[in-house]
This record gives C-alpha cells, sequence and structure tokens, in this order.
C-alpha cells in the first residue's frame, strides 16, 4: 500500500473561473485515475456562479480535492502561480475545470516521462463540443509524431500557418524542474505559451507523445469568442519580452519569432477594426479597410460563418442577413457584430 506520507505522484492544477456547468465533470475524471496518490488544487477566481458549491459537493467526497478561494478576479495565470506555490507533488498537471481526462493519463504519461528521462511530458489534445463526447478533430492531426519527439523553444514559436498551436499542449512538468519559473500574470491569453518557451529557453527538456488523453472542451459560446486587440498586443509583448530576457537566442530562433511577430500583425489589425466597427467608429474602421483592404476578405468570411451557427439573430437584422455579406455596409456589420461576435 503507498504510503500517503510521500509526497503524491501528481499535484493537479485546476484555475476555474464560473465554471460551475462542467466542474464536477472536470473533477471527477481526475478522480478517477488508475493512480489514486495524487492532490488536486482547485483555485477559483473569485467566481460569482456556483462553482464553490459544486467543488465542495465534490471535495466532501475525496479529501484529494482541496479548494482556495479568492476574492478578486486575477486571470488563469496568477491562480496557477498560487498552486505552484502550494503544489506538492512530483509532477504537476495543469488541467482546466472544462476538460476531462482519460482515467490512465496520469499513469501513463508520468511512466513515459520517467522512461523518457525528460522533464515535462504532453500529449494531444483531442476536441470535442458541449452538445456531445464524441470527438472532433486533435490539436496535432495529421502532425501527430509516431513516436515520442523531443519539443524545441523554436517548435513553439513557428510561424508555419499549418503548424499546431503548440501553446494549447497540457503537459505534465516535474515540479522541481520548474525551478522558480512562474506564469507571467499580466496577459489573459497565451499565459501557456510564455511559461513553455521559457521553460524549454531555460533548459527544459519536453517531449510530446503520439497518444492523446486529453479531451478538451469546445464551448457553443466560444465559438463566437474574438480576442481584443489589447489581447494580440499582449502576445506580441510577451514575444519581445524574450528577446530581452534571453540575449543569446539562436538565429533560426530568431527567424521564427520574426516571422511569428510579423504574422500576430495581422489578427491584430483585424481585431482592431472589429471593435471600430462594433464601437460605430465607421470613419476609423473605414480608413483601416483603405489602409489594409486585405481585411475586407476576411471580415466577410467571419460573418457568413458566424451568421452559419447564429442561434439567435439579433433584432433588426433581417433585412441584413437576406443580402450576401459582401454587399454590407459598417452600419450593418455594426448590427451583426453586436450579437454574433
Amino acid at each position: 500500500m503507498k504510503n500517503l506520507a510521500e509526497p503524491p505522484l501528481v499535484s493537479v492544477i485546476m484555475a476555474n473561473y464560473n465554471g460551475a456547468d462542467h466542474l464536477a465533470m472536470a473533477l471527477r475524471s481526475v478522480l478517477a485515475q488508475s493512480v489514486g496518490h495524487i492532490e488536486i488544487l482547485l483555485l477559483d477566481d473569485a467566481s460569482s456562479d456556483d462553482s464553490i458549491k459544486v467543488a465542495r459537493g465534490v471535495a466532501d467526497t475525496d479529501p484529494r480535492v482541496r479548494i482556495f478561494e479568492t476574492s478578486r478576479n486575477a486571470g488563469p495565470g496568477a491562480a496557477r502561480n498560487r498552486g505552484f506555490e502550494m503544489a506538492t507533488g512530483r509532477w504537476i498537471a495543469i488541467v482546466d475545470s472544462d476538460d476531462i481526462i482519460h482515467p490512465c493519463r496520469l499513469e501513463r504519461m508520468t511512466t513515459a516521462g520517467d522512461a523518457l528521462e525528460t522533464d515535462a511530458v504532453a500529449d494531444d489534445l483531442t476536441y470535442f463540443h458541449d452538445a456531445s463526447i464524441r470527438p472532433a478533430g486533435t490539436l496535432m492531426g495529421t502532425n501527430r509524431p509516431e513516436k515520442p519527439a523531443g519539443l524545441s523553444a523554436t517548435c513553439f514559436v513557428s510561424a508555419d500557418p499549418n503548424a499546431p498551436q503548440l501553446g494549447y499542449l497540457k503537459p505534465l512538468i516535474r515540479r522541481t524542474a520548474l525551478s522558480g519559473l512562474r506564469y507571467r500574470e499580466d496577459i489573459k491569453i497565451g499565459e501557456d505559451h510564455d511559461l513553455y518557451v521559457r521553460f524549454l529557453l531555460n533548459g527544459g527538456r519536453m517531449h510530446l507523445l503520439p497518444q492523446s488523453y486529453y479531451l478538451y472542451r469546445r464551448h457553443n459560446s466560444s465559438l463566437s469568442y474574438r480576442m481584443h486587440p489589447d489581447d494580440v498586443a499582449a502576445i506580441i509583448s510577451a514575444q519581445d519580452d524574450l528577446l530581452r530576457d534571453y540575449p543569446d537566442l539562436s538565429d533560426g530562433m530568431l527567424d521564427h519569432m520574426a516571422l511569428r511577430r510579423a504574422a500576430l500583425q495581422r489578427p491584430l489589425a483585424f481585431e482592431t477594426l472589429v471593435q471600430e466597427i462594433r464601437g460605430r467608429h465607421f470613419g476609423r474602421a473605414m480608413g483601416q479597410l483603405v489602409h489594409r483592404p486585405s481585411l475586407l476578405p476576411q471580415l466577410v468570411k467571419v460573418g457568413k460563418s458566424r451568421l452559419a451557427r447564429a442561434f439567435v439573430r439579433p433584432r433588426n437584422a433581417s433585412a441584413v442577413i437576406a443580402r450576401d455579406p459582401s454587399e454590407w455596409t459598417l452600419q450593418d456589420w455594426s448590427v451583426m457584430l453586436e450579437k454574433t461576435m
């Protein structure tokens, strides 16, 4: 029998904000792991829904769940950093509060990590939607390796549009290998990506397994989610900070970072355009389109896709919907963006 005085094999850190609808399922999928000597640190980031009630209901049935509340919403990076400080396991795993993991995930990944003598081990992500647990593709797709493959920092900053976004990975990391590394708390999106790149630049080793043990939930609401321009700008700024903090980067790494930075300028321009239209600043929006006419086809494409999956049509939109999006005025876009983007 396992000596419970020993440190847990894995500390599972689960940051949560208003995730009551899926939190119980996420917690139970972790508690159902084939390895029992684990701890779950549930960091609630000042939720206003029933998250704490749900979490306590699960924790009352299993002492491995520990709940920590904050009075001020500070973002997932800050919540996970608190978890890092309290974690005692040999490995640290990040599991989002609306996702599900395979019952053998932690056992198989820690076993693989030890066999590979690596500092972090990741698996592929399998997507699924709210309405069904049936898989809807994976993060790696055809890029999934046939055997465990090492990942470098360069892999994470690749600007190849066909390459998977490795920042979505949920690796298990040896706690001792973190060496004090923490999430940036000043960025809302891309904090995982930044942490992984810094981990690798600090000398950490990470391997990607060909298997997928992590189910990543895609919400119907997230289909219409759009980043604010400030979020994109923060991602660019975080990458720029790497140049300052790691002055001896290789030429290859620098080339990839330059290409990625240039590629990020397009979504920054597009999200800025969306915000201008939403705010009915039509003069500024028209100026952007004149300066960057390549944004118009993207605006049309996004408009068509949003309309195709809109469940509730906005008021005063019937006449707009009847016309092809390529014929919409900026005022028409303002009406549609208000409800569908």
